[in-house]
């Protein structure tokens, strides 16, 4: 009969140098994510656009303005063509990577459609608020865990932000967050097919 093994000095030196580890795999990942070229130059563009305001900004709108919808279009046909060529590793993960990607999303956006509300955003708002908790960093986030984590496997974070949560939050989790903000706000039950279709010629 084997004996269970009891902690000894060296197996609490381990958890010690465990636990060290991972305080510095969380430095560098709040570190990355703080001082990221993603986050620098968003930060940037924020500080640029308040400092020239709207009649600086005039003379570059053609590109932030104008192009912005073309330049949106190809970088989520992008995104598209590398979630569906890596939508073949989440059969390694199973059940678990697809759960996470699903649960965790809806409760972040119901919790955000919530709390915006008691802020006093308007349903709209509120529904935009919840999508931002919801959603997953396509851009700031990969960076990140490539350079603080280079251990762990972009083809499975990748797939399962821009393969699962994404198409998700899109087609399900919206219109879901929409039908709660309506309720919340008081608006009463929204046919939100009609809503949506009222306005098509």
């Amino acid at each position: 009969m084997q004996k269970k093994k009891s902690f000894t000095h060296d197996d609490t030196s381990d958890i010690d140098i465990g636990l060290r580890e991972t305080k510095t795999k969380l430095s560098q990942v709040l570190h990355e994510s703080l001082t990221g070229k993603a986050i620098v130059i968003l930060l940037g563009c924020i500080v640029i656009g308040y400092m020239i305001g709207e009649s600086g900004f005039s003379s570059i709108s053609i590109v932030f303005d104008q192009m912005f919808t073309g330049a949106i279009v190809i970088f989520m046909i992008e995104m598209g063509i590398i979630a569906g060529q890596r939508l073949g590793d989440i059969k390694k993960v199973g059940i678990f990577l697809i759960a996470f990607a699903v649960i965790m999303p809806t409760f972040n956006g119901i919790i955000g459609v919530l709390v915006a509300t008691g802020m006093g955003l308007s349903l709209g708002g509120a529904v935009m608020f919840g999508l931002l908790l919801a959603s997953a960093s396509f851009i700031a986030a990969p960076a990140v865990l490539r350079h603080a984590i280079p251990q762990a496997n972009p083809s499975l974070y990748i797939t399962s932000a821009l393969g699962i949560t994404f198409p998700f939050n899109i087609i399900v989790l919206l219109p879901i967050m929409f039908a709660i903000s309506t309720l919340v706000h008081g608006e009463g039950a929204i046919d939100l097919f009609n809503y949506i279709t009222k306005e098509l010629p």
